[in-house]
């Protein structure tokens, strides 16, 4: 027995765990490897797909369920396989994407099954978190596409992106879906009701020993999650919803230590 014994932490990626360059810190590493040492269980909560989990935990304990596609599939990394999934519907994304391309060519979208990432419009611009990061996807027209839709995503730059989510006409085309803005360049799309705070009920409810889940994340896509956890935290580069939502935001950023700050707060 120890005595974080009962306690769930889970983290933000981009922007929260990770530093600007993808690493995770020194201070943040040892705070977490000390918070499992004494009974926590600790996971991720991310837009990104099992692979990444992996690359975490050469670094981390993971041994919580891991949240993904920001709430669409809550994943036991140890037996790997998903313990939870909220699909999206194929013609919502049909749909979306349709009046996506037709409005902006260009525009990159990515289809994320629970099993590989396909990229289905072949005039699309290079995704460049994907580039940077080695990522792999698949070249694939959205009707070929098999598996399970968990979730899509459009993206573009910053400006042409917020031109296109005003030309969109989600009223009459986005039935069936929730979206959220992952960053600058990300719009995200999930089943309706979908998000980080509503993975939460499914760990609690698949992880009988839940005495506290901490939580704490930076953009709009944690706001839900800050909003449910039960001690929900910000970093000091978080935007302001999420701030204002959180019960400790502390002084350090992403950069600097923010989970290992937020843990010696929470408990």
């Amino acid at each position: 027995m120890g005595a974080c014994d009962g306690i769930y932490l889970y983290t933000d990626l981009d922007g929260t765990l990770l530093t600007d360059d993808k690493r995770i810190s020194e201070e943040d590493a040892a705070a977490i490897c000390e918070f499992v040492r004494e009974g926590g269980r600790f996971g991720v909560a991310t837009g990104r797909v099992p692979g990444i989990i992996g690359n975490v935990a050469k670094a981390l304990p993971v041994n919580a369920p891991c949240i993904l596609y920001n709430g669409a599939g809550l994943y036991h990394l140890g037996e790997r396989r998903f313990l939870a999934m909220h699909p999206v519907g194929r013609k919502a994304c049909e749909r979306v994407t349709q009046e996506a391309i037709r409005l902006e060519r260009n525009v990159c979208i990515q289809i994320f099954t629970d099993s590989a990432i396909y990229e289905t419009n072949p005039d699309q611009r290079d995704d460049p978190c994907t580039v940077f990061e080695r990522i792999a996807t698949v070249k694939s027209t959205l009707n070929e596409v098999p598996d399970i839709f968990l979730k899509f995503v459009l993206s573009q730059s910053p400006e042409r992106m917020n031109r296109l989510m005003q030309q969109l006409d989600l009223s009459r085309i986005g039935g069936g879906l929730s979206l959220f803005r992952s960053s600058d360049i990300y719009y995200e799309f999930v089943s309706e009701g979908i998000n980080k705070g509503a993975a939460l009920a499914d760990v609690r409810a698949r992880c009988k020993n839940v005495k506290k889940i901490l939580a704490i994340g930076d953009f709009e896509n944690d706001l839900e999650m800050i909003e449910q956890a039960d001690v929900g935290g910000a970093p000091a580069n978080a935007i302001a919803s999420v701030k204002a939502a959180a019960n400790v935001v502390v002084p350090a950023d992403n950069n600097h230590g923010a989970v290992a700050r937020f843990l010696e707060a929470a408990l």
